[in-house]
């Protein structure tokens, strides 16, 4: 029987996040072909609860520090696992790209592309000058990269310059936790979801779930909000100071935020939506359409990048981005059910990015490379 490759993942934010549950994602998706470990860089603030139970760990005060501490621990750790192939979840990481090489020259190195953004959008940012300068530009010394989008490949190559092996656009899976059999959600059953949770008065609710930065044009789904008085709008995120000081500004009574979730309120929050609102200017994938699409939750969504790739000709897209008028009549369409998305090209949507079909994907590439 062929031995099976270890698989180092590495991660440096806790399961609760995206990112975190791409890792573990990844985890399971290997765990057939593949011997599989997770790699956890620990700090307080990406971590409140403390180290993850599954996988390994090593600590820092916090990502910057890091840079400095983690990198002797991070050498012990592949000396001691001798893994085949090490897959850092994001660019970020890129500062531990060249550690594997130097340590055992046929061990592979692999960093997954989601997008460019801290890289381009942001020249005059000294956060991100620091990000690119220390954090980011040695991902260039990894064996190759693998993409979550046709978008973000071409990005890639245009600012990293293709990898000297050949790259992979793989997707980027929809959680199983998602795409388990949902029931319908009667209004009613919808309207007492909310109240629980501190929101009355509204027969309508949008939900947005998202970063704040500002290309996720989060002034366009406010903006809706002080249009539409009587529906509810959601939003799960972190807010910056300065997002904050403006919705007070606005006062806004029908406007709510959520800091952060666990992941089955995350689940419930999408299959009470009425509808799921995504703005954004620019997404190297958009994994948030999709869950909500997987909890039977209407979407409208921006006509731009990796949302267009893969949401066009499925949703209603709105162009250019911060079109509100649009968003109103799509979004009087869907509440008043003038507008009926195909669940069959739903369900080949979530088809094509499920675990199984990232797992069989990622796993030949990865064949192919050890």
């Amino acid at each position: 029987m062929k031995n099976k490759k270890k698989v180092l993942i590495v991660c440096d934010k806790n399961p609760c996040t995206s990112f975190g549950r791409l890792s573990l994602d990844i985890f399971t998706a290997l765990s057939n072909s593949f011997l599989p470990q997770l790699l956890w860089l620990v700090t307080p603030k990406y971590f409140p609860e403390g180290a993850p139970q599954i996988g390994d760990f090593l600590e820092a005060r916090s990502l910057e520090t890091g840079f400095f501490s983690y990198k002797r621990p991070f050498s012990k750790y592949l000396k001691q696992n001798s893994p085949d192939i090490v897959l850092f979840i994001r660019p970020e990481l890129g500062f531990l790209a060249p550690i594997p090489k130097k340590l055992n020259p046929a061990c592979k190195s692999i960093v997954m592309v989601h997008d460019t953004f801290a890289e381009t959008l942001y020249p005059n940012s000294l956060k991100f000058k620091i990000i690119n300068k220390f954090f980011i530009n040695k991902t260039t010394k990894a064996d190759t990269f693998i993409f979550n989008s046709h978008y973000t490949e071409n990005e890639s190559n245009s600012y990293f310059g293709k990898p000297r092996l050949p790259g992979k656009v793989v997707g980027c899976p929809v959680s199983s936790g998602f795409l388990k059999e949902h029931a319908i959600i009667s209004n009613e059953e919808r309207q007492k979801f909310w109240a629980r949770q501190g929101i009355n008065g509204f027969q309508s609710f949008c939900l947005n779930v998202s970063l704040d930065e500002p290309r996720k044009n989060l002034q366009t789904f406010f903006k809706l909000a002080q249009n539409r008085p009587n529906t509810a709008f959601i939003r799960v995120g972190r807010l910056r100071k300065q997002t904050k000081e403006h919705l007070q500004s606005l006062g806004l009574k029908n406007l709510f935020h959520f800091h952060s979730l666990d992941f089955n309120t995350l689940v419930d929050f999408y299959r009470h939506a009425s509808v799921f609102i995504y703005p954004s200017f620019l997404e190297g994938f958009g994994l948030p359409p999709l869950e909500a699409l997987a909890c039977n939750t209407p979407v409208i969504a921006a006509s731009t990048s990796a949302l267009k790739e893969n949401l066009e000709g499925i949703v209603p897209l709105v162009s250019p981005p911060d079109n509100l008028k649009e968003y109103e009549e799509q979004l009087d369409k869907i509440l008043n059910q003038e507008l009926i998305v195909s669940k069959e090209k739903v369900q080949n949507l979530l088809q094509k990015f499920s675990p199984a079909t990232f797992a069989k994907t990622l796993s030949i590439f990865l064949e192919e490379i050890a």
